[in-house]
């Protein structure tokens, strides 16, 4: 008898075990129940510590765009060729700023000596110190502009500013600068062909192509129209030094 008493206890014992757990079920979930019965819940893949999830393989997906790693890459090789651009472009206009800096000391010269401030042998040495100087300023101009003109523009950031929110405000201050770089690039074009312009008739006079009077006439009206390209240069320079920078 003894025995049998043991039995039935140990029956009654799974029972209410039995009876616990049915009950507890809407409590625990299948989340307490995995953890009591070591299962699975059914599920191929679980979260792991750091809230990514990790697959049937073993491999980690953070939920970044299928993509996106080479859209970046993409979007900032644009930005680089950019301001490679726009830095051939603050090199040609520095560049272009010596020749029309000499050429407004000549045209400067003539205007101080018609107005007493200078005499005419002063004139005169500006004038020879300063037409020496224009070949040289001329040439390294010119091959400033072309390696400039060599380079890509940046036509592509535009697309750049809503696609890619890490290098939007790149695109931004690159497209800024770009647009104060077209037109100080123009501005420096104009007042360096003046300059060139005149230091070819300087030469034609020279070599005995151009009589005086034609020669004293060019120059008399290339002096009169000259403060018009100097003065947009120096505005151009100007906007262009507080454009933001692209880098």
């Amino acid at each position: 008898m003894p025995r049998q008493r043991k039995r039935e206890r140990r029956g009654s014992a799974g029972l209410v075990i039995g009876v616990l757990l049915v009950i507890g079920l809407p409590l625990l979930g299948w989340a307490g129940v995995n953890a009591l019965t070591g299962g699975d819940g059914g599920d191929d893949s679980a979260e792991a510590a750091d809230g990514s999830r990790a697959d049937a393989a073993g491999e980690t997906s953070r939920g970044e765009t299928p993509g996106s790693f080479e859209a970046a890459q993409t979007g900032r090789d644009t930005v680089r060729a950019c301001v490679e651009r726009l830095a051939a472009g603050d090199a040609y206009v520095a560049s272009a700023g010596v020749g029309i800096g000499h050429w407004g000391e000549h045209v400067q010269a003539r205007t101080d000596m018609l107005a007493g401030t200078i005499a005419q042998e002063d004139m005169k040495a500006i004038w020879k110190r300063t037409r020496l100087s224009g070949p040289e300023d001329v040439a390294q101009a010119t091959a400033a502009l072309e390696a400039y003109d060599a380079l890509p523009g940046c036509d592509d950031l535009g697309a750049l500013e809503g696609a890619l929110p890490d290098v939007a405000g790149q695109a931004a201050a690159c497209l800024e600068r770009e647009a104060a770089i077209t037109t100080a690039v123009a501005a420096s074009t104009a007042g360096l062909q003046d300059w060139a312009n005149h230091l070819n008739a300087m030469a034609s006079h020279a070599d005995g192509e151009m009589t005086a009077a034609a020669a004293q006439d060019l120059w008399v009206a290339s002096w009169e129209a000259a403060p018009v390209n100097i003065g947009a240069y120096d505005d151009a320079h100007a906007l262009l030094a507080a454009a933001p920078a692209c880098e």
